[in-house]
Formats: structure tokens, sequence, C-alpha cells
């Protein structure tokens, strides 16, 4: 069997020099992580028809996936085991969990009854973007009527969760120095019920 999927692949890239009819390139974005669909330009694949995607990138040439005699290969990169699929009835090659690394040239070489026809896709694989993170050595101190001090930093601050942020820690503080007079009140009330108690005796 793999000799005769490599006497393909040999027959492909020689019948391509020969006479094959190459469609015009066109570009390709997809975000990282996500699905790569590349169509091979056909849309019912009836009759003898044979398909060999491949994936070029600098001067190395890989094999992706292939339909050879009615059957469907896949297992060609270790890189992209699992994540490969070539749909039967439509030569759609689906790549999942797209990486950067492999943004390239993928080229499609179809057979439909000895005819040949090459599909290539220039394909650009962005990277997804990341909100930078505001530094600032600056801080704002914020005092409470408890006399409880909130030291917030100013990286949340001119943003919604910031502004919820402080909020939140000013509520907290609130209600941190109501119980601390609270306690404080009923501390002195105790203290002094025990004097009284001890001056009657």
């Amino acid at each position: 069997m793999s000799i005769s999927i490599l006497a393909l692949v040999l027959g492909f890239i020689g019948v391509q020099q020969v006479c094959g009819e190459v469609d015009d390139t066109e570009t390709v974005q997809v975000k990282e992580g996500g699905f790569l669909n590349l169509h091979s330009g056909l849309h019912d694949l009836n009759g003898d028809v044979q398909i060999l995607w491949t994936f070029e990138s600098g001067r190395q040439s890989t094999r992706v996936a292939q339909m050879y005699q009615g059957k469907i290969y896949s297992q060609y990169d270790k890189r992209l085991t699992g994540r490969v699929q070539l749909d039967r009835d439509t030569g759609i090659l689906t790549i999942s969990g797209i990486r950067t690394n492999e943004s390239g040239l993928y080229k499609a070489v179809i057979i439909v009854n000895k005819k040949v026809t090459v599909q290539t896709y220039e394909v650009e694989v962005y990277a997804s973007v990341t909100v930078p993170a505001i530094s600032s050595s600056s801080a704002v101190t914020i005092h409470t009527s408890t006399g409880v001090s909130v030291h917030q930093s100013t990286d949340s601050v001119g943003s919604c969760g910031g502004e919820a942020e402080v909020l939140v820690r000013l509520v907290l503080s609130g209600l941190v120095g109501i119980a601390t007079v609270v306690f404080l009140v009923d501390h002195i009330r105790c203290c002094t019920a025990r004097r009284g108690d001890r001056s009657s005796v």
C-alpha cells in the first residue's frame, strides 16, 4: 500500500508539471486554535477521484491528507495527529487547533478522471491578541469616615472592574469600622457594669 501511495505522489508531481491546471492562490487567515477549512474546488466527487493535500513552509513540504482508491489517509505528520479530516464527498480539508507555525502554502492536487487540477491556499495563522496589563507605580489612598484607610492601586483605576473593587472595599471598610465601634461600646458597657457591681459590694 505504501508503494502505491508513493507512486501516486510521484505521479501527481509529474503530471502536474506537464499538464496540470493551477488555480490562483487564495489567501486565508485563521485565528490560532481555530479550524482551518480548505476547499478542493469540487462540489461532488463522482467517478475516479484522487486528492493529495500538502503543506509547504520554507523549503519543507509535508503530506497532510490523501484520498486514494476511495480511502482516506491522514496519518503522515505526528504534529497533526488527530487534528486532520478529509471529507470524502467534497474533498474539504479541515485542521482543528491550527497553530501559528502551520502557516504556509497548502496545496490540493486533484485527479478527476485523469484530469489534473491544483488548488493552492496561502494560509496565515495569527495569534490571539491579549489585553496588555497597565502598570503604574502610583497608588491612591482613600480615607473613610470611620478612619479606616483603603489602599487602592491605580492598576484598576479607570476601568469598570476597578471602580467596582473600590466600591466593595469602601463598603467593607465601613462595615469593619462600624463593627469595631460596636465592639468597643459593648466592651466599655461591660467593664462599667463590672465596676458598679464591685463598688456595691
